[in-house]
């Protein structure tokens, strides 16, 4: 579990650096605020999905020391939900937002928390 919790922490780490990144260069480039806004809105909600299911695993994890935790689910209808009201609220907003850009930030976590936790795995 300790690999894990490196490669989670790392996630987060490297998720809060693309964060950072992509507010800058909605300073920089005023331009692509649009595209910039929903990366961060994506990213945001990577975030807590990751978190979500980073939870929902270490609980997996600590059943097989303790044989009397249970989990309780897998998270997968919240982390739907949390995705379907970012993609909610780009159609409410498309002055502020467009879908490619927070499926793009979704999917951007969710592919750094795969790449860290296979490489820490090994």
């Amino acid at each position: 579990m300790e690999a894990f919790a490196l490669a989670m922490r790392k996630t987060f780490r490297y998720s809060l650096w693309c964060m950072a990144l992509f507010v800058i260069l909605m300073i920089v480039l005023p331009e692509h605020k649009v595209f910039l806004q929903s990366l961060v809105l994506g990213i945001v909600t990577g975030i807590i999905n990751t978190s979500v299911l980073a939870s929902k695993v270490w609980v997996v994890g600590q059943m097989a020391d303790d044989p009397n935790i249970r989990p309780k689910g897998t998270g997968t209808m919240l982390r739907f939900m949390i995705a379907g009201l970012a993609a909610y609220t780009t159609f409410l907003f498309p002055h502020m937002f467009t879908l490619s850009g927070v499926l793009l930030g979704v999917f951007l976590i969710q592919g750094i928390s795969y790449l860290l936790v296979f490489r820490n795995s090994k």
